[in-house]
């Protein structure tokens, strides 16, 4: 059985600190500065009004005149993230973090400790607190569901032999967000099943596998197997140990005096880097902002590194969209790498280097975008009238030794 986590409102929510009373009004997450102008989570009350996620900014106030935005504080909701997977973790689960304040841990492993299904949920919420809502499925999908639609902290458990019915039921708008593709592309095939008349996952799943790859490709398939309940295994993360630095600006800071504030971190994050005998795989810079919110990049080095210099200047750019003066930076490094990473070679040998660095910008490529972001062009009927015919995209795999792509 997976168990979901979910903590709604979750930005919303780390955005309003302590005014969370104003979640009884018509309020929106304002649009990121450096971003579309689309409004973020919004309360139940806008919701009434039809106020939703991701619309247009001038969209939603027309809508809804009354509608309040709040300045998004995305350092305060990782933060709270964190936390929440932290508590996860200290009940014995190995937590694999989701979306939108999600997170989904096997509670089969905890039953043993804990005497039942329903003693480890109850255990995962009061670590949560009142606003959680958890409960648990044979799928995430099941799962995400069950939890979703409750209105108490412990949701519903839909057991095994209820899994094809109950996935059935639901509407095949649940996919939206739950696809590993882009968010457009997902949404562009639920409004395509929606056309062909499927509302309900049970349609999908009665329609021929073949002819579902055939017309959505496979994004299809992914939306298909949820729908029989068929979902890759969990993949807990990895326990690590945070590896971060902080700065406190005596006045608040821009330009040339954040860029000595960068310096100075980037200089103590190296120092630790090499005591630890890591490098920074990717990394995370944070902005307390004057006058309330923050700013949050993440970044990706072409290959690990811990060398001051070479952060310095992958960090630096991204300085110039910070919206406001800021009054406290942090760096942190979300995935550690390999030390001595950047070794000389004693023998060339150009074909297994370009293989490892393909293997390498491969692995970053879907670290970032996901799986789906890579994929192969393949020759297939090169004489065909038919574009669509002549190339295929398939799937990227790194080759193996003794084999060149």
């Amino acid at each position: 059985m997976v168990a979901c986590a979910i903590l709604p409102l979750l930005a919303l929510r780390a955005a309003l600190g302590d005014a969370q009373n104003r979640l009884l009004e018509p309020i929106a997450l304002a649009p990121q500065h450096d971003a579309a102008p689309r409004i973020g989570e919004v309360s139940e009350i806008a919701r009434e009004f039809g106020v939703r996620p991701g619309m247009g900014l001038g969209e939603a106030i027309d809508i809804c005149p009354g509608l309040s935005l709040v300045t998004p504080d995305p350092g305060r909701a990782e933060s709270i993230r964190e936390a929440v997977l932290a508590r996860l973790e200290g009940i014995g689960a190995g937590v694999e973090p989701g979306r939108h304040g999600e997170a989904f841990f096997s509670a089969g492993q905890l039953e043993r400790l804990y005497g039942s299904l329903d003693r480890v949920l109850t255990a995962a919420a009061e670590g949560l607190g009142p606003s959680a809502r958890i409960g648990a499925g044979p799928t995430r999908l099941a799962a995400y569901s069950a939890t979703r639609q409750s209105d108490t902290p412990q949701g519903q458990v839909v057991p095994p032999e209820r899994l094809r019915e109950y996935l059935g039921a639901l509407p095949v708008t649940i996919l939206g967000d739950r696809l590993s593709g882009a968010e457009a592309k997902n949404r562009r095939l639920v409004t395509s099943l929606l056309k062909l008349g499927i509302n309900h996952l049970e349609g999908l799943a009665d329609l021929p596998g073949d002819a579902v790859a055939d017309r959505f490709g496979p994004l299809g398939t992914e939306a298909r197997n949820l729908a029989l309940g068929l979902e890759r295994p969990l993949r807990p993360r990895p326990p690590r140990e945070w590896i971060a630095e902080s700065l406190e600006l005596p006045e608040v800071a821009s330009g040339s005096h954040l860029q000595g504030a960068v310096t100075i971190l980037t200089d103590r994050l190296a120092a630790r880097l090499a005591a630890l005998g890591v490098s920074a795989r990717s990394l995370t810079i944070e902005a307390r902002l004057s006058g309330g919110g923050s700013w949050i990049r993440d970044v990706t080095p072409r290959q690990p590194t811990s060398r001051a210099d070479l952060l310095r200047m992958i960090l630096m750019p991204g300085l110039e969209h910070l919206p406001r003066p800021a009054e406290r930076l942090r760096l942190r490094v979300t995935e550690p790498g390999p030390g001595d990473s950047e070794q000389i070679e004693l023998t060339h040998r150009p074909e297994q280097t370009r293989h490892q660095r393909l293997s390498e910008a491969a692995r970053q490529v879907r670290a970032a975008v996901g799986e789906s972001g890579l994929v192969r062009v393949l020759d297939a009927e090169i004489d065909s009238h038919l574009p669509e015919r002549r190339l295929l995209l398939t799937p990227y795999l790194p080759a193996t030794s003794g084999e060149t792509r």
